[in-house]
């Protein structure tokens, strides 16, 4: 990869600049129109189906794409969650709640001047590639509209992943997605499916509702508390990442070992891997509910007959809700292409580049160790400024997947393999590979001259 030495943004006519669109109005979609402007492009549109800027953050309309649920709060703290250039309001607590961040995100657009950039309550219909090379993005309302580029950055918690239950349940079957508070459940017998931070705040949360829960698990898991010494966890544990792999995780296990106890003492089954090797689970409740019985945990369901669940130990349950806590399967149904050439299936160059597609780029498609906005924001710099001419991707697709391979193998040392770790990065090595691709010279933030868009 070649990095172009211009330092400067060249004040360009809009017309002359390349058409983009960027499809989502979420952290990556804010992250990508602010890096447009910051190396001088201004010829974009940020479509979102919702009525305001925010994404997933945003709380449900009639869209029905948040999946966010009340109380839920960031598992990252406020000073590794924000971007770079905009922390957080004095006086938020270490852990933003859904309404901080949401204001938060709306006030980066408002800081940075990106809201006339962004067309709302409009949906994407259907995007392909048309003759030459661009593309033809097709809008709900029937209005056809061409790029040059198009940037995906809509997220892969929109279209959720239900387990398959073995036999027929005659309760109240949901998916995380639209669980959204434990009000309607109260007294009621409640199963979750899924050891995520979703299922660890929900079970917590069901608990103190209905009075106990049970969890079915795959796994046992680590638990990370929110806070070590006082402090945030993933603040207290960033001087342990100097360290290679196998040191960390093992000094990083003892540590929380030391502070908070075995798997066996927290009542969680030991689990098969090591830390790190998972997405981790931050909580500080879970173990507590463990510890004094509020949360039964139970394998994998074996079968459901009306209300009796069967788990594969043999043991079983009455239960009246089902809580599906199984993660997302990626949402690119308005892309008119080949599903062998979308990721997952087809792995990206950087997280960013499908190698036999140019011209779409896919932003925030990858789970992170730690908080996906700061990486968005330079995979948003990094593009940016190859879009402006700064940095030049390779030409030849064969480069890019024997750069994708070598990355697979370290992934595939670190984590599991499970369907929900096949994007997962680690936080710090992801960063360090985006900070030697970004050029030392892109420009940084300045007022555009005009702010308003083509």
């Amino acid at each position: 990869m070649s990095k172009v030495r211009s330092t400067d943004v060249v004040e360009q006519d809009v017309a002359s600049q390349p058409r983009i669109c960027v499809i989502g109005a979420g952290p990556c979609g804010l992250a990508m129109a602010k890096n447009l402007l910051q190396v001088g492009l201004r010829n974009f549109v940020v479509f979102d189906r919702q009525r305001q800027i925010g994404g997933n953050w945003v709380e449900s309309d009639a869209s029905g794409h948040s999946s966010v649920y009340e109380g839920v709060r960031s598992i990252s703290s406020r000073r590794l969650t924000a971007f770079a250039d905009l922390p957080f309001p004095a006086g938020t607590p270490d852990y933003p709640t859904r309404h901080q961040l949401l204001r938060y995100l709306q006030a980066y657009a408002a800081t940075f001047g990106l809201v006339p950039y962004f067309q709302l309550n409009t949906e994407i219909a259907r995007v392909r590639r048309i003759e030459g090379g661009s593309w033809q993005v097709t809008l709900a309302t029937g209005q056809e509209r061409g790029f040059d580029h198009v940037i995906v950055c809509n997220g892969h918690h929109s279209r959720p992943n239900m387990p398959e239950l073995p036999g027929r349940f005659t309760g109240q079957l949901l998916h995380s997605h639209d669980f959204k508070t434990s009000v309607p459940f109260a007294g009621k017998r409640a199963l979750v499916i899924g050891g995520g931070n979703s299922g660890a705040d929900i079970a917590v949360d069901l608990a103190r509702r209905c009075g106990h829960t049970t969890m079915s698990l795959r796994r046992g898991y680590h638990i990370i508390p929110r806070h070590l010494f006082g402090i945030p966890s993933d603040v207290a544990l960033l001087w342990l990442h100097w360290m290679p792999g196998r040191p960390l995780r093992a000094g990083a296990a003892a540590l929380i070992r030391a502070l908070q106890g075995s798997a066996g003492r927290t009542g969680m089954p030991k689990p098969d891997h090591e830390l790190f090797a998972t997405h981790p689970l931050i909580n500080s409740e879970l173990s507590a509910a463990l510890a004094k019985g509020s949360i039964t945990i139970r394998g994998p369901v074996e079968s459901v007959e009306g209300s009796l669940v069967r788990f594969r130990d043999d043991s079983t349950t009455v239960v009246d809700v089902i809580v599906a806590c199984t993660g997302y399967d990626p949402g690119f149904s308005f892309l008119d292409l080949d599903p062998a050439e979308l990721p997952p299936t087809c792995p990206l160059y950087l997280q960013i580049i499908q190698p036999r597609l140019r011209g779409i780029f896919f932003l925030g498609f990858f789970q992170p160790s730690g908080s996906i906005w700061p990486l968005a924001d330079l995979q948003a710099k990094l593009l940016a400024n190859h879009l402006s001419g700064r940095v030049d991707f390779p030409h030849d697709p064969r480069e890019m997947d024997r750069q994708i391979a070598r990355d697979k193998v370290v992934r595939g040392f670190r984590y599991i393999d499970s369907p929900r770790h096949r994007i997962e990065v680690d936080f710090y090595k992801y960063r360090r590979t985006l900070l030697r691709t970004i050029p030392r010279n892109a420009p940084a933030w300045s007022r555009p001259l005009t702010s308003k868009p083509a």
